[in-house]
């Protein structure tokens, strides 16, 4: 590899760029390179930083660029952009969730790594990275454990209580044994208890059912990206129903009798989502509140 990147120390103005670099100054702007190029100067001129993100203009040339830039560093990731037709209707099942929350995982774990995405992902409404770190679950053997608990901790991290955990996103609880199915792992999770204390941990064929290996420690990322307790929940929705009461005095006073209707509506319609199902649909919308 150091013979690909000695190619770019040959590069006159590499010196300058990475001087700019360093120092933080603003915008490098960096032009003439061909495509099968971008990938190579890419990692040539952030040779030296430990966490690279490369962003482009679609989707197609970002999963391109990802291929590329795999050959010059393996811990690559892809950070699609939530595609509202696909990721509400979730006519692609988890794999959108699951690449997003697998590029997450990289970020928070890996100390050298490249994150290749697009800028519609970059424009895309996040809650804060350590909000979303809270709930990641560690566990190992002579962890003590409340599967009822537990249970509930699941499905509130986007989990679906099945009766085997055969796919992504799924977890089953039989007796004394927890299988769950990490959106961010190729095998699901064994966990036995003796008791209530965890005798052991291991990975095993979803298939099958056979196991592949034991393990001493495993995180358990969420299954969805956004996670709010009963707590902030009700926090969100009284500033809702402020503004939206505001609002419709505002329209009520201009005579517009149609929009202060519908204001009132919608607002009335997001408490009782949030009391019969402890979440609000589309909450990326939402999350200002």
């Amino acid at each position: 590899m150091k013979a690909l990147t000695e190619a770019i120390r040959d590069w006159a103005d590499e010196g300058k760029v990475q001087s700019f670099l360093k120092k933080d100054t603003g915008m490098v702007q960096v032009s003439g390179c061909v495509d099968a190029g971008k990938a190579h100067m890419a990692y040539g001129i952030s040779n030296g930083f430990c966490k690279k993100i490369i962003a482009t203009f679609s989707e197609q040339k970002a999963r391109e660029l990802y291929e590329d830039c795999q050959f010059f560093d393996k811990n690559t990731v892809y950070y699609p952009a939530k595609d509202i037709l696909f990721y509400e209707s979730d006519l692609r099942g988890n794999q959108l969730v699951k690449e997003r929350i697998s590029a997450v995982k990289t970020i928070l774990e890996a100390r050298e790594m490249t994150l290749v995405t697009t800028f519609d992902a970059l424009m895309n409404r996040l809650a804060p990275l350590e909000k979303f770190q809270e709930h990641v679950l560690e566990f190992q053997p002579g962890d003590v454990l409340d599967l009822e608990s537990l249970s509930k901790q699941l499905v509130s991290m986007g989990y679906e209580k099945n009766y085997q955990a055969e796919l992504p996103g799924q977890f089953a609880i039989r007796g004394g044994i927890l299988d769950v199915f990490p959106l961010t792992e190729e095998n699901p999770f064994r966990i036995e208890l003796w008791g209530d204390e965890i005798d052991s941990i291991r990975s095993f064929a979803a298939e099958s059912q056979r196991s592949i290996e034991n393990l001493q420690k495993i995180s358990i990322y969420p299954a969805t990206e956004l996670i709010l307790d009963e707590k902030s929940m009700r926090k969100g929705l009284d500033k809702i129903k402020n503004d939206a009461q505001k609002l419709y005095g505002a329209y009520r006073s201009e005579m517009k009798t149609e929009e202060a209707h519908r204001i009132q509506t919608i607002a009335k319609s997001l408490e009782e989502e949030l009391e019969n199902f402890g979440l609000l649909s589309e909450m990326d919308v939402y999350l200002p509140y």
